[in-house]
């Protein structure tokens, strides 16, 4: 019988554990109880919950990178590229809305987690050749006259902190103005349309 049923069950409870209650207060024991398995299966397959945690984190970073990267795919204009990516970049935190606060959390409370990422991510080729391509797009549509001269690394932190701040402000908005779900789901559409607007008028000439 195959054992990637169980191996994946494991990163799953982990992942939602982690993004519910931070990686300090999740134990192995609590992972092992809700999967169903002992606490010995969790370390034979992922060792400790450091090696368990820095997977999930690691595949969540490359994915959000990764809407770039797709984004780029085709014979598009610049706008129709930043509206597809902003749209893909939201769909992917409306999946997973807890995933700007895990990060954050993450990223701000903990160096060692920085430097991780610096070590594991930021410095592999594959994602400095995607910002390249990203970088060589933006100079050519400013050099053809069709964009404002903004640093490509300034429209990538634009884009990125408008978006996540719309989920890490979510919670405050529903408790806070008593929202129904319906209503926070509309709020999230609409923001999706007002960002996109927003930063394609703020890079025109």
């Amino acid at each position: 019988m195959s054992t990637e049923p169980m191996e994946l069950r494991i990163r799953e409870v982990a992942q939602r554990l982690f993004f519910e209650q931070g990686f300090a207060a999740t134990s192995t024991t609590q992972i092992a109880n809700e999967v169903g398995c002992t606490q010995a299966l969790v370390h034979y397959y992922y060792r400790t919950k450091e090696n368990l945690f820095r997977q999930i984190f690691i595949e969540q970073i490359e994915a959000a990178f990764n809407v770039i990267s797709r984004s780029l795919a085709g014979d598009q204009s610049f706008d129709s590229f930043l509206e597809k990516a902003i749209s893909m970049y939201f769909d992917a935190l409306m999946a997973n809305p807890r995933l700007p606060h895990f990060v954050l959390e993450e990223l701000v409370s903990n160096p060692e987690r920085r430097k991780y990422l610096r070590e594991n991510f930021v410095k592999k080729p594959t994602y400095a050749i995607i910002y390249m391509q990203f970088e060589a797009r933006v100079k050519a549509e400013q050099q053809a006259g069709r964009l404002a001269k903004v640093d490509p690394f300034d429209i990538m932190i634009s884009v990125a902190s408008l978006t996540v701040f719309t989920f890490v402000m979510l919670p405050m908005y529903q408790d806070l103005l008593a929202r129904t779900d319906e209503q926070v789901q509309e709020f999230i559409r609409h923001r999706k349309k007002e960002i996109t607007r927003l930063v394609i008028q703020g890079l025109k000439p």
